[in-house]
């Protein structure tokens, strides 16, 4: 009896501890917080991204991913429902990328919010509330690495056209003439330090020619002052010479012409009375001596006679 009633406590104590065990699984098993659904979507690949993953916002534990399949109405959209705890808010600025999940190949969702609208954002599976999944950074190097390769084989090609026969025979005459080139610009330098050592004595030079020029200047203003000095009385005696021009001028017209006119006409008239003695004369000479002969009567005259 002794030995029934010890495997009987043994079996309730057995089946106890493994109803306790179960109990203890399920309920850790189970989150008990209470939750919100929001759903990301993305047009690009979420590789690694599976129900159960975790959701990290701001670098906090905040749910879990529940599933991740395409959208029933959108074949090209990949929707991925995620339960959030309650307690946590979103607004309209929030955006989720994808982290790995150190070497397992798995990835999880990170939450992060941009700032860039304030609205509080409703939860549901409404496709305006939809959390959109941008790149994380190593996709974008990864994009950026396919892009630089493409550069990278465009570059290659580039210089194995630039560095064919033709160019590499240019480049080395190119070579040659800037060798060329600075053997005469060393010349040109030495030319150069000769031509500075001679500097100082056209430096002297330069001063006695300015202090010549300055001796020169002083003479030229000197010289300036007396020729204006001279201009000034040239100018008072200008003034003074035609004063006098004009007053003799005035007395030429006002008295000298009018005596000029009447000796002028006189002049006229004794010429005029020279012109008929010398015509006297030549016609009848004898008239100067006898005197001239008394004219014929006229008619109406006394001792008048016509002609017969």
């Amino acid at each position: 009896m002794g030995k029934d009633s010890f495997a009987l406590m043994t079996g309730l104590f057995t089946a106890t501890l493994v109803i306790a065990i179960v109990a203890i699984i399920n309920w850790l098993s189970n989150d008990q917080r209470q939750t919100h659904t929001y759903v990301a979507a993305t047009r690009d690949s979420v590789t690694g991204l599976k129900a159960g993953s975790t959701v990290f916002y701001r670098g906090i534990d905040v749910g879990k991913v529940s599933a991740v399949h395409f959208d029933t109405d959108d074949p090209g959209l990949i929707v991925v429902p995620m339960e959030v705890d309650s307690a946590v808010r979103f607004t309209r600025g929030v955006f989720a990328t994808l982290e790995l999940q150190g070497v397992t190949g798995l990835t999880r969702i990170a939450l992060k919010d941009s700032g860039d609208d304030p609205e509080t954002l409703p939860s549901g599976d409404d496709p305006d509330t939809h959390i959109p999944i941008r790149p994380s950074l190593i996709d974008r190097l990864s994009d950026t690495g396919e892009d630089t390769v493409k550069e990278t084989r465009e570059l290659v090609l580039r210089l194995n056209q630039l560095l064919d026969k033709n160019n590499i025979h240019q480049m080395k005459q190119i070579l040659i003439n800037i060798e060329s080139a600075t053997g005469r610009f060393n010349t040109l330098q030495n030319s150069a330090d000769r031509a500075l050592t001679q500097v100082p004595a056209l430096t002297a030079d330069a001063r006695r020619s300015l202090s010549d020029v300055k001796e020169l200047t002083d003479e030229f203003k000197q010289l300036s002052r007396q020729m204006r000095q001279e201009l000034t009385a040239l100018s008072r005696q200008s003034g003074e010479l035609m004063q006098t021009g004009t007053s003799v001028g005035q007395q030429l017209l006002q008295t000298t012409m009018p005596r000029a006119n009447a000796l002028m006409q006189q002049m006229q008239v004794t010429i005029h009375r020279f012109d008929r003695v010398v015509t006297m004369l030549e016609t009848d000479p004898q008239a100067f001596l006898l005197g001239a002969e008394p004219l014929p009567r006229g008619p109406g005259e006394p001792g008048f006679k016509a002609a017969q």
